[in-house]
């Protein structure tokens, strides 16, 4: 199986901007709007620039973590929400002029947290700690009263719980993912931890990302950290294929692989596509078929080290990269 080279699948994408930080710290994940972006550092910041004339103007930062923020995401448009190795989640309301946090969400014994989500009904949010004590804990609070905690799940997984994604349609199905190499896939109807647990894809290897994709969020796409990658039946927990290691397919001055950065599945053309890197800073964007994969863009020269997130937003221009 090659990589091959695929043209005008996606429009042709230009640097437009980019924004050097003092001091220079990590940047863990970026997260954006039609109209701005928002990333965590590597000082447990949170940093917010808006889209004007075709570049970053800088927003303002918010400080509440004093760990490193494990994972980031914009809700509903105005909320910003961040997870946390200090066992706290955050979540603003970017609609309020208040810099604290709206709402605080606390693990109960302050356990690491390194993975979270909330469902689609907006009622319930899961998160994934790392191990502690033998434990790796699958937490959840009803989000209607998040003051103590509603249930967890401590028997499905034995190693730190990287991710956490609930169903794009159904509010009670969850999948997690794990340093044990499992994904395991909950309904999650009356929280019993045996009766929940409907299915298990061992993917052999540590888990690095994974997603529900497909028009109606049928399937599951696995990368792990020996940069595997696979894609499954989430019903079913079968196999649909296996592209191995994604490094093999590196094109010589064109396509550079070393490690992969995650899959965003677009629902206006129903493709699933793959963001790889090169320990350069060079970033591939791959389409992925049903048994192919095809190199459709190339962005060189924009980072120079590794890159950690990508966020992608295929209804306007701008391209803002972590």
């Amino acid at each position: 199986m090659n990589l091959s080279i695929v043209h005008g699948l996606i429009p042709n994408i230009q640097k437009k901007s980019s924004v050097k930080f003092k001091n220079d710290p990590y940047i863990f994940d970026i997260v954006s709007t039609d109209s701005f972006c928002v990333v965590s550092d590597s000082s447990h910041e949170l940093k917010s620039y808006n889209y004007k004339n075709q570049e970053l103007e800088f927003n303002g930062k918010l400080s509440f973590h004093n760990d490193s923020i494990t994972n980031l995401q914009i809700h509903k448009n105005h909320l910003l929400i961040s997870s946390s190795k200090d066992g706290r989640i955050a979540i603003w309301d970017l609609r309020a002029s208040n810099q604290d946090p709206s709402q605080i969400i606390l693990a109960k014994n302050r356990e690491p947290l390194l993975s979270f989500d909330i469902n689609i009904s907006d009622t319930l949010l899961a998160a994934g700690t790392e191990l502690v004590d033998n434990d790796a804990k699958v937490l959840f609070w009803d989000l209607r009263n998040s003051s103590s905690l509603h249930a967890e799940f401590v028997k499905s997984h034995n190693d730190d719980i990287t991710q956490v994604k609930f169903h794009l349609t159904s509010p009670s199905q969850l999948i997690t993912g794990s340093l044990d190499g499992l994904i395991c896939n909950f309904d999650l109807k009356n929280f019993n931890e045996d009766e929940g647990l409907v299915g298990v894809i061992n993917s052999r290897s540590s888990i690095n990302r994974t997603g529900y994709f497909g028009p109606n969020a049928e399937y599951i796409y696995c990368l792990t950290h020996n940069e595997t990658f696979s894609l499954w039946d989430a019903s079913e927990a079968d196999s649909l294929c296996d592209f191995g290691d994604i490094r093999q397919f590196s094109i010589p001055n064109l396509a550079q692989i070393d490690y992969a950065i995650d899959c965003q599945f677009e629902f206006s053309t129903n493709r699933l596509y793959l963001f790889t890197g090169s320990n350069t800073g060079n970033i591939s964007m791959i389409h992925v078929s049903a048994n192919e994969l095809q190199l459709c863009h190339s962005f060189n020269d924009a980072h120079s080290e590794i890159v950690r997130s990508v966020c992608w937003n295929p209804q306007v221009s701008s391209k803002p990269l972590g």
